[in-house]
């Protein structure tokens, strides 16, 4: 634990572990994974130089190209990671924390930034028909239904619906929320937009800014909320380590990334059993 909590290690190895966890994605990937992990704990002297993650992330750019179909956006954006994790690598190790917590910041910031730009910019999103449609077909928002205690009726309405509309049955069922319901599923909506453009906007923000005390515990309550639903665990993790390397690595924040680890593989074995 004393070397985990050593920056330039403790980064290094949380980023093998990441790795490994993006091999989800693609199983092949499992193998550089397992090796960046081993190659840490074994000669950590290895790790922290920068040529092993820059062909690190010469394989996952490989990767992403010849596979696109199975990658999601949070792979470009570890891919992103380990070329400024190299990059950070590079210099004296006095001033590794200086130039990682850089890239983390801006990587969270641009990030959560196009979320909320995104979102923004299709309406559905802000009226709720976004959310109301993962809530309809999507069992992982189910704890969520749940929470906002949505009829079951309406919910099934709208199902019926939506399978008439996209086999050209010509039902008379809506797709549509009712007006009672609609407003909670827009009211859930909202708030996570506002969560979201929270962290964005503290980490483009300098570090004088006051809030950048937010930074921390915006990402932590968005990713307790977001991952206990929706369980995407490579993302949690590498959104708690970027999280921890902005906040310096300290020692009194290194249960975050268990934690964030912990509540999506809990909601993982919830949606298997």
């Amino acid at each position: 634990m004393a070397r985990v909590r050593e920056p330039r290690f403790g980064v290094a190895l949380a980023s093998g572990v990441i790795a490994f966890l993006m091999s989800s994605h693609w199983t092949p990937m499992a193998i550089p994974g397992a090796v960046a992990i081993g190659v840490t704990l074994i000669r950590p002297a290895v790790a922290v130089r920068p040529a092993m993650w820059w062909v690190m992330a010469g394989l996952w750019f490989a990767a992403v190209i010849l596979v696109q179909d199975r990658m999601e956006d949070h792979v470009y954006l570890f891919a992103v990671w380990l070329v400024a994790l190299a990059v950070s690598l590079t210099g004296e190790s006095a001033t590794f924390l200086d130039r990682a917590a850089w890239h983390a910041r801006v990587l969270i910031g641009v990030t959560f930034a196009a979320a909320v730009s995104w979102k923004l910019f299709f309406g559905q999103y802000v009226s709720g028909m976004t959310l109301w449609m993962f809530l309809l077909f999507d069992n992982r928002f189910e704890p969520l239904s749940t929470m906002m205690w949505l009829p079951d009726a309406a919910m099934e309405q709208s199902q019926v619906g939506l399978r008439e509309l996209m086999t050209g049955a010509g039902g008379t069922s809506s797709v549509e929320a009712p007006s009672d319901v609609l407003w909670r599923v827009a009211a859930v909506a909202v708030l996570t937009l506002f969560m979201e453009a929270v962290i964005a906007i503290s980490h483009l923000l300098p570090d004088s800014s006051r809030l950048a005390v937010l930074r921390l515990p915006s990402v932590v309550l968005f990713g307790v909320v977001t991952y206990a639903v929706v369980p995407v665990l490579p993302f949690a993790a590498l959104l708690a380590l970027l999280a921890m390397v902005v906040a310096r690595w300290r020692p009194d924040i290194m249960w975050v990334f268990p934690v964030m680890v912990l509540v999506s593989v809990i909601r993982l074995l919830f949606l298997v059993i």
